[in-house]
């Protein structure tokens, strides 16, 4: 059978494929539209709610798990939220981390409006919890929080909050560091994690509250069925790999480095990432940002499992390597990239640590195992106080067990 597609086949294929993209044009642009409509400043609460569609009135509805109200119509919810987004502002505080507080806070310091813009992602959180409004304002963007919310957060008490929010921010940055080098983690080995890290005891429904409300805001991660993937992760074999491994802990990163790895635009940026990016530049006329993002793009591809094959192919479609010489410098910096990346599939180590050259020095790393020692004629175990099964007359802890 001929899977070939035929002239008039692939036309009409690619006829859908651009009428498809030029929908979504619309769309974006007719959102984007909507967006910037004209504004009031100050804002009544009641005037925001009026101009959103049911749909955006459910989603704050959602959001805020308000009750009892899905079969009511667009005026009577807008009515409900009117009363219930500035009532529900003191729980939200306690699953804000810094950089969410911090929105809200200088936002409030101006007035309830500004021109300063965060990015649309970042709005639609905000946006999707009746917090802030966008709009024109005297021919500018803007960005206001209607007089009822403005009113609520500054009537509260800031302090009380400031331990949820530093607590906050450091399981979000955890978590996002830990996903930047394991890719997927299973729910109860991230909180087991989290305890060690931070020394504090970590109850699992309200740390699975925190992260959910902030993936809206972040876009970093997103759940799995069992914890929590990199939002780069799609459908692979990753997740099954790293089950094989059994006997394979997650590499003992620091605390300290798991929080820089779980800043927004952090980069892992090895000497094999810069010597890759070097290279590049050398011989292309291509700037260091340029170079930076295709090496970037390797590092990402090679955590998701492909090959260094695919990254050659991925890079001819980027760069002209029409060179045998050419090609082989970039193999040889893709292997070096590849063996010196911390991957998904190894669950954060680099395929280097992992030879049996490296393997005394990650013993080394890893916290030491509490070991037992067992008595061969009782089948008991011995205490550090016991006799020691040697024969001696010592104890064990002044004997075999010092």
């Amino acid at each position: 059978m001929n899977k070939r597609l035929s002239a008039k086949d692939q036309k009409a294929l690619l006829n859908a494929v651009a009428k498809a993209r030029e929908t979504q044009q619309k769309m974006a642009a007719k959102a984007e539209g909507k967006r910037w409509l004209e504004i009031e400043v100050p804002l009544a609460l009641e005037g925001g709610l009026a101009g959103l569609t049911k749909n955006e009135l459910t989603e704050i509805r959602t959001n805020l798990a308000v009750k009892g109200v899905s079969s009511m119509n667009k005026e009577q919810l807008a009515g409900v939220l009117e009363q219930q987004i500035p009532a529900s502002l003191h729980e939200l505080l306690h699953k804000f981390d810094e950089t969410r507080f911090q929105v809200l806070k200088q936002i409030a310091a101006r007035g309830g409006y500004t021109y300063s813009l965060i990015d649309n992602e970042q709005l639609a959180y905000f946006h999707g919890r009746g917090l802030i409004f966008s709009g024109k304002h005297k021919g500018k963007h803007a960005l206001v929080i209607p007089q009822e919310v403005l009113q609520s957060f500054q009537s509260l008490d800031h302090k009380i909050f400031s331990e949820s929010i530093r607590r906050n921010t450091e399981w979000i940055k955890l978590t996002h560091g830990m996903l930047f080098y394991y890719g997927h983690v299973r729910l109860h080995d991230l909180v087991s994690m989290i305890k060690q890290l931070t020394g504090l005891e970590v109850e699992m429904d309200e740390y699975v509250s925190i992260i959910q409300d902030s993936i809206p805001f972040y876009r970093k991660i997103r759940p799995s069925s069992s914890g929590f993937f990199n939002e780069l992760m799609g459908i692979n074999p990753v997740v099954q790999e790293q089950e094989f491994r059994l006997d394979l802990s997650f590499y003992p990163f620091t605390k300290s480095q798991l929080l820089q790895a779980g800043e927004p635009d952090f980069v892992d940026r090895n000497p094999s990432h810069r010597a890759f990016v070097d290279f590049i530049r050398k011989n292309y006329r291509i700037s260091q940002e340029e170079a930076d993002f295709i090496v970037e793009d390797c590092t990402d591809n090679i955590r998701l499992g492909h090959s260094p094959g695919y990254l050659l192919k991925e890079l001819q479609q980027q760069l002209e390597i029409d060179d045998l010489l050419l090609t082989q410098g970039f193999m040889g910096h893709i292997s070096e990239l590849n063996n010196n990346t911390r991957q998904w599939l190894l669950k954060g180590y680099t395929p280097n640590e992992l030879s049996p050259a490296s393997a005394p020095a990650l013993l080394m790393q890893q916290p030491p195992a509490k070991a037992e020692v067992i008595d061969f004629a009782t089948r008991n175990k011995v205490g550090r106080n016991d006799p020691c099964p040697c024969g001696s007359g010592k104890k064990h802890k002044k004997c075999c067990g010092a």
